[in-house]
This record gives structure tokens, sequence and C-alpha cells, in this order.
């Protein structure tokens, strides 16, 4: 789970960000404890993190940067290692363009995550073709212990690279463009005290990164779906019957796949990255009133192949320890819909469920009472991002307003209204 997501001069992010999870002391009784999970950290008080975060603002406004500030340090993570020359520039090096001094400046991003009970801190700084520092952490309320801390590619310690052997050997020859920590977990030790699996694992789980301003269908997912009974009837009976597209059933067939010459090339190139199904999945919806004809997903609106696009997002939520990072969550999305998606993350059918979703937003309804319940995002789940005057992102929480935003106040209203920022000015806008 994310504590914070923190870095400074990444792409509009000029100046130092922070996206914090940690919940807010809020005095309503409706929303002490909802959208809320509790962690035991070995303190005394459980560490209480919020459960969703929705990102508001006008467009270009930098809302889509935090959500691939996330994605930038996932690559970094998981696929750095795989760089195969030292001289090749690191793709999410993207520094803030608009300054002279922020154009070739290092970019810092970082991450503080839950691990077995303790916070995990991850942080790196890096140019264009070269890791300048990473540093690896982990806090307990009694100990703090740096388990790998890089400056440069000559200088690489820590309490999991003193301990091994292996991963000392693994680091003798860094690669410059190459994160320790992802070089370790692809090729150190697997198992055991001085595996760097387990917190590898922990930031991939927290900087999960999906875009949703497409209805693409995920194979993955689709494969599941054709394979899986229970996940197929997960998804049926959670998300697409009671949606009110009309559909009471589903087909599910399978027909060789035939691809481009041009796709084939690129999977024989990828060395074994891109693998092609020999068989692709045809799904087919039954509507009701439809005298059992069936509907191929193609022919569905936007808004149903939407919603099933994301359905095994929302399945990942609801059963794995995951933090899912979302652009254009609501697109083609009908309000009430997306209103209740956000719901049921808050308010899971049990505590046990572990799971926080960050997304970029336009649907203020979100902000509003709906059907005398309180809007569907507490107050300090509310962020915001402004452009200043020079084209640089400030990102800030609408419990910062702490005398402007109680729970009497119509949030949308008021932020409509510009009283919190982070709305575009078209009034010049014109034919």
């Amino acid at each position: 789970m994310l504590i914070r997501l923190f870095g400074k001069n990444f792409r509009s992010l000029r100046d130092e960000f922070q996206l914090s999870m940690v919940a807010a002391d809020l005095k309503s009784k409706k929303d002490v404890d909802r959208g809320v999970i509790e962690v035991d950290i070995g303190d005394s008080k459980p560490l209480r993190l919020l459960r969703a975060v929705a990102i508001f603002g006008a467009n270009a406004s930098g809302k889509s940067t935090i959500i691939t500030a996330a994605s930038a340090l996932h690559w970094l993570v998981s696929s750095s290692s795989r760089q195969s020359e030292p001289d090749q520039p690191i793709p999410p090096y993207e520094p803030f363009l608009l300054d002279d001094e922020t154009a070739q400046a290092p970019i810092t991003l970082g991450c503080d995550v839950v691990h077995d009970n303790s916070i995990l801190h991850y942080e790196i700084e890096y140019v264009e073709k070269e890791i300048l520092r990473e540093q690896l952490e982990l806090l307990r309320p009694d100990k703090e212990t740096v388990l790998i801390d890089r400056q440069g590619s000559e200088s690489i310690s820590g309490e999991l690279i003193d301990k091994s052997e292996a991963n000392q050997l693994y680091v003798q020859d860094m690669q410059p463009n190459v994160l320790a920590l992802s070089k370790l977990a692809q090729h150190g030790p697997a198992k055991g005290s001085n595996s760097v699996r387990p917190y590898f694992r922990a930031v991939q789980n927290a900087t999960q990164h999906k875009d949703f301003s497409d209805q693409g269908l995920n194979l993955k997912h689709l494969e599941k779906f054709a394979d899986d009974k229970s996940y197929r009837e997960w998804v049926m009976e959670n998300m697409i019957k009671p949606a009110d597209f009309g559909i009471c059933n589903v087909k599910i067939e399978r027909e060789d796949a035939d691809f481009p010459n041009y796709i084939k090339e690129l999977a024989a190139r990828s060395k074994g990255e891109l693998n092609l199904p020999e068989q692709n999945v045809i799904v087919s919806f039954n509507h009701s009133g439809a005298n059992g004809r069936l509907m191929k997903f193609h022919y569905e609106s936007q808004g149903t192949r939407k919603h099933f696009s994301i359905a095994h997002h929302w399945w990942s939520l609801a059963h794995e320890p995951i933090t899912h990072h979302v652009d254009e969550l609501g697109a083609s999305l009908h309000p009430k819909l997306l209103d209740r998606l956000i719901r049921i993350v808050n308010a899971p059918p049990s505590k046990e469920v572990n799971s926080q979703l960050i997304f970029t937003a336009h649907a203020v309804g979100l902000l509003e009472s709906q059907d005398g319940r309180p809007p569907a995002l507490r107050r300090d789940q509310v962020y915001f991002t402004k452009k200043n005057a020079d084209g640089a992102t400030e990102l800030y929480s609408l419990a910062e307003f702490k005398d402007d935003a109680r729970t009497v106040h119509n949030i949308r209203k008021r932020y409509l209204s510009g009283l919190y920022g982070a709305i575009p000015s078209v009034e010049q806008v014109s034919l």
C-alpha cells in the first residue's frame, strides 16, 4: 500500500510535490472510518491510510503528470534492468523544460509504502543517462535499516549488499542507467533474507499505472474471463449485470488468431517479450428482451466497453493489496456509475481488503452528496492541481482549506465558483 508519492522536476512538477495517502483526522461521524485502511506498523496507534484519492484540475494543469510520475517510477523499478547498452537514455527522464536551470537538472522520484508492518522508503535521483542516487530504507519504530545506498555507479552499499556475496557480485559492474533494485530483483537471490524481491514487489504494487482513455481490452483479462469460471461470475454479477446495461448473460468463443505481418515481425524481434496468442477470445453479451440473441463485444456502446475493460482492475482492488494509479477513469462512464465505483472502493465488503485507487477526475459530482448520502469522496481524498505563473504544477489537498471545506458546504459548488482554484479560465473562448 502507498503511504506517499513524492518527487521533483518531473515534467510540469518543477518544485517538490507530495501526494499523501495518510488520512486526516476528520470529525464528521460519517467520515471517521469511511474510506480508511488501518495498518499496524508497530506504533501505539495504527497508520490510517486512504482507500482512494481523486485529483481535480483544469486541462493541462498536471493531473495526469502525477499519475505518470507513479508510472515512471514503476517502469524504472520494473524495466530499467533490461537496458541493453550503458549509454542508452533513461526513457522517463522528462524534466521541467520551461526553465533553463531545470531543463537538464536531475529528477527525483520516490515513494513510501507499507511492507511487513513497517514503512519502506524508496527514493531515486537521475539524469538523462545515469542514476545519481538510490536509497532503500526500512523504517521501524525502534530501528531504521539502510538496505541499499547508492551514490552513482561506483558506490553501492547497504545491508542487502554488505551481507550477500551474490548481491555484491551483481552490483560490481552496474550500468549507470539501471537501478540496483531492478537488477537485483531480476538476477539476485530469489529467496532468503538477502533477497530484494519482497521490497521490489512492495514498490511495484504501490505504483501500478492504468490509462483508461480508450476502451482497449486487456488480453490477460480476456483469457482469465474465458478460462476462470469464478472470475467470470464475479465480473458478471458484481460489475456487468448491476450496471444497468441490459446485459443478462455472456457467451465465450475462440477463433484462430490472425495478425498482420508487421505484428508478427515485431513479435519475432521482441525476444519473447511479445507473445501472440494462438487463438482470440470472442465475447458476446445477451441482452434482456433480445429473444436470446447475442451481441458481439465490438458492437457494444463505449460505456459498456469501458466498464468491461476496467472490471478486472476492480476485481484486483477487491482481492489484492495493490494501488492503482488511473488516468481518465470517468471517460465514457455515467456520473452515477462512476459515483458507485468510487463508493464501493471506499466501503469494501471486508476490512481485509487493503487496496487503493488514485485517479484523475473532472466528475465534480463526486464532490457533492447523493441521495442523502455524503459525497463519494472524503475531503482528504480530494487533491487539486493548478499551473502557476511559471507554468509549473502545484499540487495541494482540499483538506488544507480547514475553514472553508466543512461538510455543511457544497464542495462541488464552491470548487466550480473558484474558491479552491484549479479551474480553467475560459471566458475568452469564442467562435
